[in-house]
């Protein structure tokens, strides 16, 4: 049995246009095989992530995979927490030392996949994850908001707008519920 849980809803701030503020989401995928974390939010969220974890009775210690949607510091702020996980990020984002490269779509373990998403970055995934409640898909900046879903936006950092409204669709068709880089779970609007 599969289930996920977001253990620190992240947030994104805006002032006329431009970011203030930026923390991700960091969720949970608990698996017969696994617990994995999809993102670690930035390092001034550090004891807002350990929290999350400690409210769901796991320590860093007990988390064996690290998926991170993308390199940007907001969503790798607390890699460091986690020494003994195995890191996975695309080779798009050109990872360094210690993390493991993904190339294509990929299996983590049964249930729950890596999908290539470009448009926010070259290397963006996006994690899915199929569980009794239907399917989840951790978005990471593919869509950074419930906002962008709504109002259907590519997000306002990206490297090619039509690719990343591509992304964007790939992910809507396949998802029941959204995990948003920046916010909590919605129901995507092809499921409602």
């Amino acid at each position: 049995m599969i289930s996920v849980q977001v253990v620190c809803p992240g947030l994104l701030c805006r002032d006329k246009g431009m970011i203030r503020e930026a923390h991700s989401t960091a969720t949970l995928i608990l698996t017969p095989e696994a617990n994995i974390l999809v993102d670690t939010t930035s390092r001034e969220w550090r004891n807002r992530l350990l929290s999350g974890l400690d409210g769901v009775g796991l320590s860093p210690s007990q988390i064996d995979i690290v998926i991170l949607t993308h390199l940007h510091h907001d969503h790798v702020g607390n890699v460091d927490l986690f020494p003994r996980a195995r890191k996975l990020a695309h080779q798009e984002e050109s990872p360094g030392a210690g993390l493991e490269k993904i190339s294509d779509d990929y299996e983590v373990v049964p249930g729950v996949s890596l999908l290539h998403t470009p448009g926010h970055t070259r290397g963006s995934m996006s994690v899915v994850a199929r569980t009794a409640d239907g399917v989840y898909v951790m978005a990471g900046d593919a869509i950074p908001t419930r906002d962008n879903h709504d109002r259907w936006l590519p997000p306002g950092l990206n490297y090619d707008p039509t690719i990343a409204l591509a992304s964007m669709e790939r992910i809507v068709r396949m998802a029941d519920l959204i995990v948003p880089g920046h916010g909590i779970a919605f129901p995507s609007r092809s499921k409602r």
